[in-house]
């Protein structure tokens, strides 16, 4: 076997290798810290504020897709004039709602 074939074939085991470390620590420790871990995301800004709602939505898919103990709260630093989204959405998505 030539010199060239042998570095093929070890750049493949060495990528092959690579991916079954990579997959098993997916498996085990980002599952398992995913599952028990938790964390706490605070959100700023005007809850009327068609933004705000948007930042709330992303907040609720990153809790249900990485995060299920991610507690989420929002502070509201507008003059809360005109319709409350974020006090709605918080209100029925089990979010923290700050004046």
């Amino acid at each position: 076997m030539s010199v060239f074939w042998q570095t093929v074939l070890a750049v493949f085991a060495a990528v092959g290798l690579y991916t079954v470390l990579h997959t098993a620590y997916d498996l085990i420790f980002q599952r398992v810290l995913r599952q028990r871990g938790s964390a706490e995301l605070t959100l700023y800004g005007d809850g009327c504020d068609a933004a705000s709602e948007q930042l709330i939505m992303t907040a609720l898919r990153i809790r249900k897709q990485y995060l299920p103990g991610l507690s989420v709260t929002f502070v509201e630093i507008g003059n809360g004039q005109g319709q409350n989204i974020a006090k709605h959405l918080a209100a029925r998505r089990d979010i923290m709602y700050l004046d």
